[in-house]
């Protein structure tokens, strides 16, 4: 089940949408400690809705759009942001193919 921690979380996916980022300016731009946003950036990309794509660097995923598209679904005791996510994202990936 994913859990996410909000505001943090979701001010993260905000900063990568711009592009892609070192954890340590997240940080510095979300006023947040590097450690909290490393451990949170760690979290998202087990969830696979950021990828770090070497040295620290970040970027959102499809997933993740989808997610902070649909934020206000999230409940922690239930997956249906992580259902939601997953359809949004197979409709995606087959319009893509098509």
């Amino acid at each position: 089940m994913m859990l996410l921690q909000l505001p943090t979380d979701q001010m993260i996916l905000e900063e990568l949408q711009d592009g892609r980022n070192l954890g340590a300016n997240i940080a510095e731009d979300i006023d947040r400690h590097r450690k909290t946003v490393t451990k949170r950036l760690n979290q998202l990309e087990d969830y696979e809705l950021v990828r770090n794509v070497g040295r620290g660097v970040y970027e959102i995923t499809l997933r993740g759009e989808i997610a902070l598209a649909n934020i206000d679904e999230y409940d922690r005791e239930t997956t249906a942001l992580e259902e939601l996510i997953e359809a949004e994202h197979q409709r995606q990936s087959s319009d893509e193919s098509s």
